[in-house]
């Protein structure tokens, strides 16, 4: 992949966690209610695993993928860590499982997008 394609995609992936970081120092009571858990933290979390395998320098390898995986759910732990610090927020081993489904799903968009780009 393009260096400066990777650095993007970095600099997107750092951009995504941050927002990531900053929502969860949120109070419960300034996030929107009534939504389902699963959504944002699969949406975060696809998000951020499309610019974040990106990044790597053979991002369709399978131990490339594996790695980013692993890193992705250890971000997603140190989320849930984080957490603990912010008044009226808990770690919950259910929402590091949604942000690891998230992951998963977006290395997943990612994989469906670079082989169709292959075949064209």
């Amino acid at each position: 992949m393009n260096p400066r394609r990777r650095i993007l995609a970095g600099a997107m992936a750092l951009f995504v966690y941050g927002l990531i970081f900053l929502m969860s120092s949120l109070p419960p009571s300034s996030l929107p209610s009534g939504i389902p858990d699963i959504i944002p933290h699969v949406g975060e979390y696809a998000l951020l695993a499309f610019f974040f395998v990106q990044v790597f320098v053979a991002p369709r390898r399978l131990p490339t993928l594996a790695v980013a995986f692993l890193l992705l759910a250890l971000l997603g732990l140190l989320d849930e860590w984080h957490q603990l610090s912010t008044p009226g927020r808990v770690f919950s081993w259910l929402d590091l499982f949604y942000d690891s489904l998230g992951g998963a799903a977006g290395m997943a968009v990612f994989l469906v997008l670079a082989m169709r780009k292959r075949d064209t």
